[in-house]
């Protein structure tokens, strides 16, 4: 489990987030977006609300920059929801498009087709779970397990090999076997395995 999220602080922007999500009512706050020192005020349309290792993530369309974004709670302050206007949900909108599954919050428009081969102890774990909605399995020698699957962003990814250790391999794409590759070298005392096929 991921170290959980205390949320006391945030009781009433949480509060007024899932007021506007279950009423979608445009909601305005102060919002400090990654990597930047300044908050700014904006107005946001908040579609829907998602767990995500144990952080609380809000997909809605960015008034100002005219474009669905994802926001983090924690970022958010001086929430204020909207009590006389509404706004409608996009025809044909849906939460998995925005999301990959156990690989999260991040989005590409462009895609990847992964492969990675897991070794006939990682094997077992990786039959019986539904990491990602495209997935597919096939048998490899020595009791391992070929998964291949379309994703878009390689971010989370790259992590969720790292945590197999030398139980995985990535066969592709190559960007993802770099990834790993240089995690590996950067580690304190680590060295690069041979990845790839």
């Amino acid at each position: 489990p991921h170290a959980p999220k205390n949320y006391a602080e945030k009781t009433e922007e949480l509060g007024d987030l899932f007021q506007a999500v279950s009423d979608l009512r445009p909601l305005t706050l102060l919002y400090r977006s990654a990597g930047r020192a300044q908050e700014e005020r904006i107005t946001i349309h908040p579609y829907a609300m998602v767990l995500y290792k144990d952080s609380i993530y809000c997909l809605g369309y960015h008034v100002q920059k005219r474009e669905i974004r994802t926001f983090v709670l924690d970022r958010m302050r001086d929430t204020q929801c909207a009590v006389t206007e509404r706004f409608e949900l996009p025809q044909g909108f849906s939460v998995d498009d925005y999301f990959q599954g156990e690989f999260g919050i991040w989005r590409s428009k462009r895609r990847h087709r992964v492969v990675i081969d897991f070794d006939s102890h990682a094997a077992e774990y990786i039959r019986m779970r539904k990491v990602h909605a495209t997935q597919r399995l096939a048998a490899i020698a020595g009791g391992g397990v070929r998964l291949t699957m379309t994703i878009g962003d390689l971010t989370e990814v790259t992590s969720w090999v790292l945590g197999w250790g030398r139980r995985a391999r990535v066969v592709e794409p190559p960007e993802l076997v770099a990834a790993v590759t240089s995690e590996l070298a950067n580690a304190p005392g680590g060295s690069a395995p041979a990845r790839g096929p």
